[in-house]
């Protein structure tokens, strides 16, 4: 692979519509690495704490921490960070965590109170420190990976759409987004957190049920890529993963595997799924996700998400383009 210069690399800016428009002509190739993405930021998370919403808990705070130094126009690199990675908030309490999550105000205490137990977090009136403890827990690496694995493939389609002069690579975006890394995960964790807050709403808030779908529609994404087959990212795309067809789904045991949840939940949560009729299961126990009332509403969300994340990706360009 050929090694980029990173100082002398200085693009056209691009508007959000050109990736918006390069990302929706180029819907098939490029969503799985969303998707693959998405996926293992859940798997991440649930690993973590085996708390889905204890870790949205922990991601607030870190974001506003990072849009505090983004106010004050302080940049720290992923290195500068973990130098100290301990940091205080001086003036938030459980309702603001609790509105900005959408969680109740009961939940919100219970489950601060169980990481300052677990030594993640120390409460002192409105102040809240952040521990050493919890940066073990937050590790971005990984993040920082695969999000680079999507700025990679979408600079490669604006080369090849002749919107850029060269091919930006995945090194290129991993040293940019280490470089200035509290700057942008303010902006990209605002954008996460609006993601996972719009899904949960449409499972009874049940963060854990999600991942289950999400784990299904991964599946039948992918017998979708083996098809080859080009579809229109609006109707034909969505319709071709409701429709993979026999023995294409998963058991519980592989989705346990998958997503680290114990069997005995996720056997909970997917009689649930079958009881309001948002997923099927074969005779060979395996589960699939069905065109219904809740595809319909995550499809109306994946449409919106592809402006929102072309806007989020065209503003953290910005950032490593032209900072």
């Amino acid at each position: 692979m050929e090694k980029q210069n990173i100082d002398l690399l200085v693009p056209t800016k691009i508007s959000q519509k050109k990736i918006y428009d390069i990302y929706c002509a180029n819907y098939d190739s490029i969503h799985i690495f969303f998707v693959e993405f998405q996926l293992a930021w859940f798997q991440q998370a649930y690993q973590a704490l085996r708390d889905l919403d204890k870790y949205n808990i922990l991601v607030y705070l870190y974001k506003e921490n990072f849009v505090e130094l983004s106010e004050i126009f302080k940049v720290k690199s992923l290195n500068e960070l973990y130098i100290n990675p301990k940091f205080n908030l001086e003036k938030i309490n459980i309702i603001q965590i609790s509105k900005s999550l959408r969680l109740s105000k009961e939940t919100t205490r219970r489950k601060v109170l169980e990481l300052e137990e677990d030594g993640i977090l120390i409460k002192n009136k409105k102040k809240i420190t952040v521990t050493l403890k919890a940066d073990l827990l937050q590790k971005p690496e990984s993040t920082i990976k695969s999000f680079s694995k999507i700025l990679d493939y979408l600079s490669f389609l604006l080369h090849k759409n002749k919107e850029v002069e060269k091919h930006y690579q995945k090194e290129f975006f991993i040293a940019k987004i280490k470089e200035r890394f509290t700057q942008i995960l303010a902006i990209f964790l605002e954008y996460q957190i609006k993601y996972l807050l719009a899904r949960k709403e449409l499972v009874n808030n049940d963060i854990e049920m999600f991942f289950i779908i999400g784990t299904l529609f991964y599946n039948q994404i992918l017998f979708v890529k083996k098809s080859e087959k080009k579809s229109h990212y609006q109707k034909e795309w969505i319709d071709e993963v409701l429709h993979v067809g026999d023995k294409k789904g998963l058991n519980a045991m592989t989705i346990s595997d998958l997503t680290g949840i114990p069997r005995p939940t996720v056997i909970r949560k997917l009689k649930i799924l079958l009881k309001q009729k948002d997923i099927y299961k074969d005779n060979n126990n395996l589960y699939y996700i069905k065109k219904g009332k809740l595809t319909t509403e995550l499809n109306k969300l994946r449409l919106n998400n592809i402006k929102e994340l072309t806007a989020t990706i065209a503003r953290i360009n910005n950032i490593i383009f032209f900072s």
